[in-house]
């Protein structure tokens, strides 16, 4: 798919040592200030539970169990965080998955080889993070009132989301071992 080659070559283009210091500063600052902090207000009003989005899988009835439960000014902190730092951090590690893979497999492979375009591969997780955040925004905005449709989604969304992160890590691994293998082949 030429739109596909495209995208992928321009990720590549834009993937320099500077944009891999900013994405890793950035991804730090998420990691060392702000999500730790999210991660206390949520367990005010989820409790142990936490949100949906920690979890690899639930079922709406496990949804519905815990959300309506939530106090409003909880519902409200979940809903702003996810339209706000959220989205923020779904930017911040796909930048760091994008530009490292994208280094990597430039070692590792020549230009135009197809291995390449598995820098598209780190796109997946952040994509789907920020659709799990869009139907978990209407879940908990509609709390009282059951949408099993959309919670079904929702719970797919998250799941597809925790396992092609997982995938995307291992692509990663496999351009670096690959740079290095190339790199010790010179």
């Amino acid at each position: 798919m030429p739109a596909l080659t495209t995208l992928s070559d321009r990720l590549d283009g834009a993937s320099r040592a500077w944009t891999l210091l900013v994405a890793l500063a950035v991804y730090g600052f998420f990691l060392a200030t702000v999500m730790p902090g999210q991660a206390e207000d949520s367990r005010a009003y989820a409790g142990d539970w936490g949100g949906p989005d920690r979890h690899l899988f639930y079922t709406p009835d496990e949804l519905y169990t815990h959300i309506p439960r939530w106090p409003e000014a909880g519902r409200r902190d979940y809903i702003e965080f996810r339209l706000g730092w959220d989205i923020g951090w779904a930017l911040a590690y796909t930048a760091f998955l994008v530009i490292s893979t994208s280094l990597a497999l430039r070692r590792a492979f020549p230009p135009g080889h197809p291995q390449r375009r598995l820098n598209l591969a780190t796109l997946v997780p952040g994509l789907l993070d920020l659709a799990e955040n869009a139907v978990g925004i209407v879940l908990v905005a509609n709390a009282d009132t059951r949408l099993d449709a959309l919670a079904w989604l929702a719970a797919t969304l998250t799941g597809a989301k925790w396992i092609t992160l997982v995938l995307a890590h291992l692509v990663l691994l496999y351009a670096l071992v690959r740079a290095l293998r190339s790199a010790a082949q010179r």
